[in-house]
């Protein structure tokens, strides 16, 4: 009995060390985990993180797109009034012209050079042949010709420019 003791004895011991064998495998195990765990994240931020003062350093410029705002419109008035002598018979040309910009500006420059801008623009007008102006092409030339005429006039003064015309009437008698 006295063996049966000492190797029940034995066998409780084994037990113990096998408990205390287990429960050291479980806290290496866990502790490997956490460390595992941690220096992905570590690792994950790092990459993912950058540092900013390497940026600081770089050359890098941002380009942003300019907002564009809408087109508004100014009438010039009174309406133009242009005579030309065909064969022997007086022709008049009678042009209401609108100008468009996205910059407001343009229409204070325009209205506080209206008499210079004016003076050009009948000159320009002026110089057309009656029948060039009779077609649509000759029509698009003093278009293409007033905005030549006003933008001139405005990069002259140091204004912004016009971006189009528009004749909203036009009549040729």
């Amino acid at each position: 009995m006295a063996e049966e003791e000492s190797k029940a004895e034995d066998g409780q011991e084994e037990e113990a060390s096998g408990g205390k064998s287990n429960k050291k495998v479980i806290i290496i195990v866990a502790l490997i985990a956490v460390l595992a765990i941690g220096l992905s994240v570590g690792v994950t931020v790092f990459l993912l993180g950058g540092d900013d003062s390497d940026v600081e350093g770089d050359d890098i410029e941002i380009v942003e797109e300019p907002v564009k705002l809408p087109a508004s419109y100014f009438e010039l008035k009174p309406p133009f009034l242009v005579t030309f002598d065909v064969g022997g018979r007086q022709r008049y040309m009678q042009v209401h012209v609108s100008v468009s910009s996205r910059d407001m500006s343009a229409f204070d420059a325009i209205e506080h050079h209206m008499p210079l801008i004016r003076s050009k623009i009948i000159s320009a007008y002026s110089a057309v042949k009656f029948e060039e102006i009779q077609a649509d092409a000759g029509k698009l030339a003093l278009q293409v010709k007033t905005i030549e005429v006003i933008n001139g006039v405005l990069e002259g003064e140091g204004a912004t420019q016009v971006e189009n015309v528009f004749f909203t009437n036009f009549v040729l008698q």
